[in-house]
């Protein structure tokens, strides 16, 4: 058995490892334990008819890894590791146990590489490897030569359940089945794996949606209101209704919000019914712009306006940054974050459509006493980062920002009658029902496509339709795809609308309180003024004309400089409830080196 003259008994220490709770059940820990054994009782006594040729090594000897996958480093295994150190810190001269038993050579390792190490790591130390239910016996050339045929076998049979598994899995997720370890918050899986709104959860992802795009609320803040509320935060949730198992990661409270957590709700594209797929080549994360989206659509909680309009609320928050870098300064740029440059929008590569921000910068003037002069310019003014300049002329700060202070005190004067709006939206409300009902039919008829695409490729397949038929019925089914979508999308638009009017109802009193503060104070609190501008204006457009021979301009005069002439004022508030879009022009003025507002500006159709 082992090749000496001279019997003894052998000491077995068993190694055991599960993986998933399907292998769990097939090959549990108590049926690899009972073959173990049944293979050391079937080795018989030694000679003397009495003493058993082998035993097990004892319970400080028993290895058993769980939920360990078998591709896995022998030294990422926590018992297999003990199991080494046994072997190796063991007095001179002597070891632990004479020989590793396994249940099969796939529970062990299911990589040639790692197989054979180890064994070369036991031959070492003298150490027996045998398979109890595979007669593999390392101590004979026979079993040394099977050992190696059966670890070639175990890694194509992992690379065959990889490959199958993979495929299952992206067609899976193409048919809509979330194949995350536990639903995001918001979410449950119902019977086939589908993602379901989890109303406890999904009330939560609401509320947060509305006192962020409603209410103005940044994410610290309402990080701050949930966990006041004692609101379970996403963690806590997922243990506490079982969507996952195990106790909570959470060191805090189970109640604690970080705004960290706000953020990563509201720029998550999955509350909005889209799931993504081939997010990750290997352990490297793609690029948005890479990512697959899967065909069927889950029930959204937050229509994709109401989602659009969070996201740009967020970029625009990390537009205004600026500001905090700028604290030993007085001087606060009222408007920054907020103005966009339409010339560059015009420039910028194919494809995209947004515009560049402006950004608040001063200028010395004179130098007993020093003073400041300060002013707004486009972002690619900037050399370093841009090789062609932006020619549109600066603008002087005091003189833009005045315009738009008087903009929002006309505005606000009476806060009442610009919401004279909601008393039209009742009838809206009672719709509110039946478009959605209408929504929920053509997400239904979407997710069903991709099944008639397959039943169509069958018929094809079979010879029941020519290649003709085929091409014919596949166009009609990429343009009904089509069609529904531009449906799905306009009651997406039209509910999101009356989300929108029914939120700014719900919160008149509480702008109407900040307006009457403000007015009051007649905007000389430059923090609490920045603040309500920010709330309401959600960005202001700067439009160029070319410079006449009327025009004086601060320093040397540039080929191709254009001045500014107007501005869009556009305002955090649903479209038709404010008439879209306030347009005013801002001139400039011969006698002024910077530009000047026009003293009556016209309004413009």
């Amino acid at each position: 058995m082992n090749g000496n003259l001279e019997e003894v008994q052998l000491r077995v220490a068993p190694y055991l490892r599960v993986s998933t709770e399907d292998q769990a059940e097939k090959f549990g820990l108590k049926a690899q334990m009972s073959a173990i054994e049944g293979f050391i009782k079937s080795k018989g006594t030694l000679k003397d008819g009495k003493t058993q040729a082998m035993v097990l090594a004892g319970k400080a000897y028993e290895y058993i890894d769980t939920d360990i996958s078998g591709g896995k480093e022998l030294d990422e295994r926590p018992e297999f590791r003990r199991l080494k150190e046994d072997i190796l810190y063991a007095p001179e001269g002597s070891k632990p146990f004479d020989v590793v038993a396994v249940f099969k050579i796939d529970r062990f390792a299911r990589k040639l590489r790692i197989l054979m190490d180890v064994i070369k790591f036991f031959e070492v130390y003298k150490i027996e490897f045998i398979s109890a239910t595979e007669s593999i016996d390392t101590s004979t050339p026979f079993g040394r030569a099977m050992l190696g045929i059966m670890g070639v076998i175990a890694e194509l049979e992992l690379e065959t359940i990889k490959e199958r598994t993979q495929k299952g899995r992206e067609q899976a997720v193409k048919e809509g089945v979330y194949m995350g370890s536990h639903p995001p918050f918001g979410y449950q899986k119902d019977k086939d794996g589908h993602l379901t709104p989890f109303e406890k959860e999904a009330a939560v992802i609401r509320r947060i949606f509305h006192l962020f795009t409603i209410e103005k609320r940044s994410p610290q803040i309402i990080a701050d209101i949930l966990t006041q509320d004692e609101v379970l935060s996403p963690d806590a949730s997922a243990v506490k209704y079982k969507k996952r198992k195990g106790v909570s990661k959470k060191k805090n409270n189970p109640y604690f919000w970080r705004a960290e957590a706000v953020r990563a709700i509201l720029s998550d594209e999955i509350y909005t019914g889209i799931n993504h797929y081939g997010k990750h080549k290997g352990r490297k994360r793609l690029p948005k712009s890479e990512w697959k989206v899967v065909d069927c659509r889950h029930k959204d909680i937050i229509h994709t306006y109401i989602f659009e309009l969070a996201r740009q609320q967020l970029e625009s928050i990390s537009e205004r940054k600026v500001l905090t870098r700028k604290k030993e300064e007085s001087h606060i740029y009222l408007l920054s974050g907020l103005l966009k440059c339409d010339f560059c929008k015009q420039s910028i590569p194919s494809g995209k459509t947004e515009m560049l921000g402006w950004t608040g910068g001063k200028k010395k003037i004179g130098k007993q006493p020093l003073r400041y002069s300060y002013y707004y310019f486009c972002n690619k003014k900037n050399r370093k980062k841009f090789d062609v300049i932006c020619p549109v002329v600066p603008i002087p700060a005091e003189a833009l920002e005045e315009y738009v202070k008087n903009f929002v005190k006309d505005l606000l004067s009476d806060p009442k009658a610009v919401y004279e709006y909601q008393k039209s939206l009742e009838s809206s409300i009672l719709n509110t029902q039946h478009l959605e009902s209408r929504k929920d039919h053509f997400t239904e008829l979407l997710n069903s496509l991709p099944q008639t695409r397959k039943n169509i490729l069958y018929q094809h397949e079979i010879g029941a339709i020519d290649k003709t038929t085929l091409e014919k019925k596949l166009q009609e089914l990429e343009k009904k795809e089509g069609e529904l979508k531009e449906k799905i999308n306009e009651l997406d638009f039209q509910l999101s609308q009356i989300t929108l009017s029914k939120g700014y109802e719900a919160s008149l009193e509480l702008y109407a309180e900040k307006y009457k503060k403000v007015l009051e104070n007649e905007f000389k609190d430059e923090k609490e003024l920045f603040n309500l501008v920010h709330m309401l204006v959600y960005q202001i457009v700067v439009y160029a004309r070319p410079t006449t021979s009327r025009d004086k301009i601060a320093g040397r005069k540039k080929e191709g400089q254009v001045i500014p002439n107007k501005i869009d004022i556009y305002l955090n508030l649903p479209q038709n409830l404010l008439r879209s879009l306030y347009s005013h022009r801002f001139g400039v003025r011969s006698d002024n080196l910077w530009g000047h507002r026009d003293s009556n500006p016209e309004p413009i159709a």
